[in-house]
């Protein structure tokens, strides 16, 4: 059984859902570390 939604079958969306979903947890990490690294004061 293949479950639909919005006509593309749910197997096509969920791999890019997922790869996004990623791409948004990398791109929040690395501008925690950016804001992170401009507050320390340079020693």
């Amino acid at each position: 059984m293949i479950a639909h939604v919005g006509g593309v079958p749910l197997e096509e969306i969920l791999p890019a859902a997922t790869g996004a979903g990623a791409g948004l947890l990398v791109a929040r990490a690395w501008i925690m570390l950016r804001l992170r690294r401009r507050r320390e004061p340079d020693t």
